[in-house]
């Protein structure tokens, strides 16, 4: 286990209202988050593990405003992913200084989403399979692992494989489903190089107002049933095809 913040960090952490609880930790496994089975879910359903949540423009719940959710788990149990998009400004070795390595990581640590704030999750990029990870999608992996995070901060520029994250973001049985049905969120396939993008803020809009240049003509109708020219009609793609 990680120890805890210092009280050095923790006045600091103050000073900035942040989101983060007072003790930060890293567990040994992979947490016990909703997951439908041990690795991927195949569903044959939109939703699946490896999937990009975009939250829709007129969800005004604060804790998904404007966020981009990588999905990681899927399955009868519910679900549960990571918003990749809230970096904070709290760098890795404020929030866990003996923890070795940090000091490498420029990159500050991510607000995953309001659930378990106090577990510290991490998303790596690597060429070989990892024991203790999920793999999530290419080359990407999901671990609460120590050891793995301190064997990725070991590598040459860690910056551009390896993300942490505080908390998570998990949906009861179901409730995901009807959510998206209901429209408060747009689905894409998830692009790596996204997750590991150096401006995350620049995703969320840049998904959107790519959306809004996507129009189709149709023909403009008139009373007599007949059709008068063109019209240029904005229409935006359910699931966020390019």
């Amino acid at each position: 286990m990680f120890p805890e913040i210092s009280s050095s960090s923790r006045s600091v952490q103050a000073n900035r209202a942040c989101f983060l609880a007072a003790c930060l930790m890293l567990v040994g496994i992979v947490p016990a988050i909703p997951a439908g089975a041990s690795g991927p879910v195949r569903t044959g359903k939109p939703l699946r593990p490896g999937i990009f949540l975009f939250s829709s423009p007129r969800l005004h719940d604060p804790n998904f405003l404007h966020t981009v959710v990588l999905l990681v788990t899927y399955g009868k149990e519910g679900a549960s992913g990571l918003i990749i998009n809230r970096p904070t400004d709290i760098p890795l070795v404020q929030a866990i200084p003996d923890l070795e390595g940090t000091e490498k990581l420029s990159k500050p640590i991510y607000f995953g989403g309001p659930v378990s704030t106090n577990l510290m999750l991490v998303l790596l990029r690597s060429d070989s399979s990892l024991e203790g990870a999920r793999k999530i999608l290419g080359n990407i992996y999901f671990t609460a692992s120590r050891k793995i995070l301190t064997d990725a901060l070991g590598n040459p520029d860690p910056d551009k494989k390896v993300r942490v994250y505080a908390g998570y973001s998990g949906w009861a049985p179901m409730q995901l489903d009807a959510e998206f049905v209901r429209g408060d969120w747009v689905i894409k396939d998830a692009d790596p190089g996204a997750v590991f993008a150096e401006d995350p803020s620049k995703i969320w809009p840049a998904f959107f107002e790519g959306q809004e240049k996507i129009q189709i003509r149709f023909p403009r109708p008139v009373p007599d049933g007949g059709a008068v020219g063109p019209a240029w009609i904005p229409t935006v793609f359910p699931y966020g095809q390019k």
